[in-house]
């Protein structure tokens, strides 16, 4: 008789420690966030940044700067995206994000896919369904292909007012870009949607400053395209670095997508120290993210390229290092058909080259 009472109080004893232990390890899981469901991504898009120009851009740091090589060294590991779109060798920006978006390839100058009437979901949508915070950071009209990609959907990426008629309903929480004139008309639509909607890059560096919280909010930085680097106000670091301190306030986790969009611009126009100095912006930015990554290992950052623009080649066989002055050789003032490079940091295992289609599957399986 003694024995049984001494079992059943052993049994109860197990259960009540086994009870502690489970209520310890469900507050410390929900205390440290680890879950599945709090997963982040950063995705960072070079708009036209081939490897000549990553290249080009150590080089100048490292050897012509006496600043040390790029950021890109510091990631865990890189892989080579084909970029092609549906009916081209050679895509454009509209296709490759849209690739990237959808994991879906589509005809050049289309973004988003359109099945059975409605429009595909993108990344950034399965991310807000899945409780999660959503941003979009450019240097470039918020209308502009690669955003739109992943936020609406037009056969031709040059209809302005569709796309921004699109982004009054879209799931994105904060958007910080130029466009201001396209979506004038839809300001009061914008704030009826919850929209905080601010003007002019002193407007923005203040709430930065102050570091306002808002619902929503959206940033236009110019009234079209922003200037180039060395004449905006603020750089792609400091507003991504306020945008990260809001979305990551989600215990679900965010999506965000950085780009930098005139890299591309000046290799159409053949300009490698104004490229050079696109890269610098995008190399502080790296900086950024690699250190909110390491603070915070359950986010993966992805850097990619939707294509190679310029054609560039680093031709001086003289020289003994890099300077603003090395002989250079542009191909085509338009995108080549070229792989690029793609960085990643966090746990993923990426083959070692994959379709632009597969950008996609890499970010959904992580949010899995």
């Amino acid at each position: 008789m003694r024995k049984t009472s001494i079992t059943k109080n052993l049994f109860f004893l197990i259960i009540f420690v086994f009870s502690i232990f489970s209520f310890v390890f469900v507050v410390a899981k929900s205390i440290f966030n680890d879950s599945d469901d709090s997963k982040s991504i950063i995705l960072i898009i070079g708009d036209g940044m081939g490897l000549p120009i990553i290249t080009a851009y150590d080089y100048y740091k490292g050897e012509y700067k006496n600043q040390g090589y790029s950021s890109f060294s510091k990631f865990d590991g890189s892989f080579l995206v084909r970029t092609r779109s549906e009916d081209y060798v050679v895509t454009d920006s509209a296709a490759g994000a849209t690739a990237f978006a959808t994991g879906i390839r589509v005809k050049n100058y289309q973004v988003g896919v359109m099945k059975n009437g409605s429009r595909t979901p993108t990344i950034m949508d399965i991310a807000k369904n899945n409780g999660k915070s959503t941003g979009i950071v450019v240097e470039c009209t918020l209308t502009h292909a690669t955003p739109a990609a992943f936020y609406s959907f037009s056969k031709s990426r040059s209809d302005d007012d569709t796309i921004a008629r699109q982004l009054i309903y879209s799931n994105i929480d904060i958007a910080i870009g130029g466009g201001f004139e396209i979506f004038q008309p839809y300001i009061r639509e914008l704030e009826k949607q919850g929209y905080k909607v601010i003007y002019g890059e002193e407007k923005l560096d203040k709430i930065i400053k102050s570091n306002e919280d808002f619902r929503r909010l959206i940033a236009f930085t110019a009234r079209k395209h922003p200037p180039k680097y060395k004449e905006r106000r603020m750089d792609l670091a400091s507003k991504t670095s306020y945008v990260l301190s809001k979305l990551s306030k989600n215990r679900n986790g965010f999506f965000l997508m950085v780009e930098a969009s005139q890299i591309d611009w000046y290799g159409h126009e053949n300009k490698l120290m104004e490229q050079l100095d696109e890269m610098e912006d995008l190399d502080k930015l790296l900086d950024v993210v690699i250190s909110y990554q390491n603070s915070n290992p359950n986010t993966l950052v992805l850097v990619v390229s939707d294509h190679e623009c310029g054609g560039l080649s680093l031709i001086d066989k003289k020289a003994n290092k890099f300077s603003p002055e090395f002989k250079v050789n542009y191909s085509s003032d338009y995108h080549t058909a070229e792989h690029i490079v793609g960085f990643y940091k966090g746990f993923i295992k990426p083959k070692p080259i994959i379709d632009n289609t597969e950008v996609y599957n890499l970010m959904y399986e992580y949010m899995r």
